[in-house]
């Protein structure tokens, strides 16, 4: 795994305050690393890795054009804020709907959604659709409360993305995830994000992706609380939320 942090690794932070579509708008900031032997064998050389899913900011209103989704996509739409139709369906805040082997996706209401396209192969080929109801996950909490998640969608719904949201205060130390995808849409942020040893800046309606076995962490500033939508491509990360509120909900021994 060390060739990741020889690669370049790709750092997407994309501002999309007034993002139409579901697609991420403007090119990635890539992080450049030495690419060496290694990396060239494992196929890893520069450009960047292209993450397995795109996400974007969606603001909805009356006029809001659907989300084009390819033949292959499985399309994630998470409401963030307000009430927004999707599909035919009646959203509220930590609402998700997953629509698969559907060319377009409409969206009504008045509200921000994170929208999320993930290919899948093979291609999906019956039309489907499932909604996730933001009441149905608990919120698990860690580091004294000033954490939390809700590990809202996954396996059976989708086996192979995880999507949820996650809460807080505090500060995350560096850490990797071995073989997941990490995209972070961060509804709200004031902080430094930390990818592969360079330091940035993450604010508002930012999103940001971390290759697999790179190192990562997040400091917040002073009095700032990070509300984002975490994506996992494969799950797996996010079960250690679990862990970290039963270590929290058994105390001191």
């Amino acid at each position: 795994m060390r060739s990741f942090r020889a690669a370049a690794v790709g750092l997407a932070l994309a501002a999309c305050q007034k993002e139409p579509t579901g697609t991420v708008a403007g090119p990635p900031l890539t992080i450049a690393h030495d690419a060496g032997p290694s990396a060239t064998d494992a196929g890893l050389a520069t450009p960047a890795f292209e993450p397995p899913v795109k996400a974007s900011f969606v603001d909805v209103g009356a006029s809001t054009p659907p989300v084009a989704a390819g033949p292959c996509d499985r399309v994630y739409v998470h409401v963030a804020r307000g009430k927004v139709d999707v599909a035919g369906e009646s959203l509220s805040p930590g609402d998700t709907v997953v629509v698969s082997a559907t060319p377009s996706v409409p969206l009504r209401g008045a509200g921000v959604a994170v929208v999320v396209l993930a290919p899948r192969t093979p291609c999906p080929t019956t039309p489907g659709k499932t909604v996730v109801k933001g009441t149905v996950a608990p919120r698990l909490s860690w580091a004294f409360g000033t954490m939390s998640a809700h590990l809202d969608v996954g396996p059976p719904v989708s086996p192979d993305v995880y999507l949820g949201r996650l809460e807080g205060t505090a500060a995350v130390a560096e850490h990797v995830h071995a073989t997941s995808w990490e995209i972070l849409c961060a509804l709200e942020a004031r902080g430094t994000f930390t990818l592969a040893g360079k330091e940035r800046r993450l604010g508002d309606r930012e999103i940001v992706v971390v290759p697999p076995d790179t190192k990562h962490a997040w400091k917040p500033d002073p009095g700032a609380t990070l509300v984002g939508v975490q994506i996992y491509d494969p799950p797996g990360p996010e079960q250690r939320f679990k862990l970290l509120a039963e270590q929290a909900d058994a105390g001191p021994r």
